[in-house]
């Protein structure tokens, strides 16, 4: 695999399904144990996550370790791509739930999340709750969950029901004591907590995510992109067969990405080296012959129903090179078919042919990866550097941020180690609709490697620097990231940058705001050694404060762990809103070394 697809490969899965985004526990494949900085291959299993940074098992039906994603009116078939959204905006799906992925995302679509989608914003409703809205009960403290489904043309509100999951108040009463306060289902799917003290408190969701808020009301909803009712393709295999003409003679690293904006639905390949596709042109060739794609093993795979107005799009992401000799690839053939209809388990051929896309557009890319590389020492004294990943992206109802698949309109990977790039002015073309607008995003991500006490299986977890903005805003000026990782990072007053033994199981964690850019909030991830190649999962937790403690039960049974923070700069308010999505949002981590209790 060239280099330069590894890290976009590596990047789209670790930000895109979940920021956030947000995966851990399992085997990482080869190709990451083999990982070079030169190469960060990282193999997809469904296209943009490493599955081993998933970590994910196959656990359909029960809860999500970090959010209650599955409900009656959330169907399957989205509920599980959301579990990598929030751990990383990109990052983590594939039919599991571990949130370590959601560092990572995204990623993704990751682009990407405070909790269930990086960042946290995308305008919710700013009118006070009234009586009714927040439970009507005398110091009560209301929970509800209002997914918003996201369309070209609408906006869908669809509340779901809590009332399966756990969710209490734990309030503090000093001297390290917590008061727990469970909350009871409502009929309307919300959960009401009563009693509840006016001032801080800690939400707890399910078994393991915690927001530290002193909302009465909180809305758990997160922004999807696509049609509430698009069922997800389960069997395997769903195929898809193209044949299509006119394709740009194909070159070695050019790729293949397939989007139906209507039912979120999509991914780019990631070019014949990935195994997302079968049947690649050979280099030269013009067209598609057989191009066979198995729509189950997508991370947005919902089934394409022509009856409901899908229309599925084709495009060639065809390799250039800049004035200066920085390779790069834009979208050069579309086509669009709006007459198909798959069904679970079915194969589903079409012909047709691609039409020229005009680079009429343009863009100044002037990447200072020095700008970055400054910060890698940042996220831990043993980081090591893997590449920047630099994109322009498009999609409907962009201002939320949703999760969801997207539409590449350039791509470029950096390869660690690179000087300044300055690509000066780069030609394009956007053959979706222009009134979506388009976003540049911009991820760095570095390795820390990891051996816990007493263990031989060293393994790696990896730390991002990220942010979007629109592309309008991309002018002659240097693209620099606005946030930096938090500084300081303590235990319980000692550096979290060296081993630790005896922080207790309910240490206080504490750091200084950025150096660069103004966090809103901060989103602290807890992992343990699996024994395997990645952390697993133990705990998601969100604050606006620099320092915590963490609540009791938590570490119950870890005999080591370790953490990471992330800096978030978003606009929505994550202690009323902690898994919503915001364009224009930014992310820096860091990670501790390794914390005995």
């Amino acid at each position: 695999m060239d280099p330069a697809d590894g890290i976009a490969e590596a990047a789209d899965g670790i930000a895109e399904a979940a920021v956030g985004i947000p995966v851990a526990a399992g085997g990482m494949p080869e190709a990451v144990h083999g990982m070079t900085d030169a190469a960060v291959g990282i193999p997809v299993a469904a296209r943009g996550m490493p599955e081993a940074v998933h970590g994910m098992t196959e656990r359909r039906g029960q809860e999500s370790p970090a959010y209650p994603l599955e409900h009656p009116g959330r169907p399957a078939a989205v509920a599980w791509p959301l579990r990598m959204a929030g751990f990383g905006r990109g990052m983590m799906i594939r039919r599991t739930h571990v949130a370590h992925a959601a560092t990572l995302l995204a990623l993704a679509f990751f682009p990407a999340c405070g909790g269930k989608g990086e960042g946290t914003g995308g305008p919710p409703s700013s009118k006070p709750p009234s009586p009714s809205e927040s439970g009507g009960e005398h110091g009560a403290v209301t929970v509800r969950e209002i997914d918003l489904w996201i369309q070209e043309n609408a906006t869908v509100e669809a509340p779901q029901d809590l009332g399966k999951t756990r969710i209490e108040a734990l309030v503090p009463t000093g001297g390290g004591q917590w008061q727990t306060i469970e909350g009871t289902a409502k009929a309307d799917g919300s959960v009401v907590i009563p009693g509840v003290p006016e001032g801080p408190y800690v939400l707890r969701v399910g078994e393991f995510e915690y927001v530290y808020t002193s909302a009465r009301v909180v809305d758990l909803g997160v922004a999807i992109g696509g049609r509430k009712d698009a069922p997800r393709a389960t069997v395997d295999p769903t195929k898809l067969v193209l044949d299509i003409t006119n394709l740009a003679p194909w070159q070695a690293r050019d790729d293949i990405q397939l989007f139906v904006p209507s039912s979120g639905a999509g991914q780019r390949m990631f070019g014949s080296g990935s195994g997302a596709a079968e049947n690649w042109p050979a280099v030269g060739d013009t067209k598609l012959d057989r191009f066979t794609v198995n729509w189950s093993g997508l991370p947005w795979g919902s089934l394409i129903d022509a009856s409901k107005g899908d229309v599925l799009t084709v495009s060639q992401l065809s390799q250039q090179t800049s004035a200066s000799g920085v390779p790069y690839a834009i979208v050069t053939r579309f086509a669009s078919f709006d007459d198909i209809t798959q069904t679970d388990g079915s194969t589903v051929s079409k012909s047709g042919a691609f039409t020229s896309v005009p680079s009429n557009l343009s863009v100044s890319l002037d990447v200072p990866t020095t700008k970055f590389k400054s910060q890698v020492a940042a996220v831990n004294s043993k980081a090591v550097d893997q590449g920047t990943f630099v994109e322009i992206r498009t999609r409907p109802g962009n201002k939320y941020a949703p999760v969801g698949a997207f539409a590449t309109l350039l791509t470029l990977g950096i390869a660690p180690g690179s000087a300044d790039m300055n690509l000066g002015t780069i030609p394009y073309g956007n053959p979706y609709p222009a009134a979506w607008g388009s976003f540049v995003y911009v991820l760095h991500f570095v390795r820390v490697d990891y051996t816990a006490p007493g263990g031989a299986t060293p393994w790696s977890d990896f730390g991002v620097i990220s942010f979007d903005r629109d592309v309008a805003s991309v002018g002659p000026q240097p693209i620099e990231p606005p946030l930096s990782p938090v500084q300081n990072l303590e235990v319980n007053g000692k550096s979290a940058f060296s081993d630790q033994t005896g922080v207790t199981r309910t240490p206080r964690l504490s750091w200084t705001a950025p150096a660069v850019g103004k966090a809103t909030h901060y989103t602290v991830e807890i992992l343990k050694p699996s024994g395997d190649s990645f952390g697993t999962f133990v705990a998601l937790l969100h604050t606006k404060d620099t320092q915590l403690e963490l609540p009791p039960r938590i570490l119950d049974g870890v005999s080591a762990f370790y953490v990471r923070v992330q800096a978030h700069a978003s606009e929505v308010d994550i202690t009323t809103h902690p898994h919503r999505s915001a364009a224009g949002a930014a992310r820096a981590d860091v990670l501790s070394n390794i914390l005995v209790p």
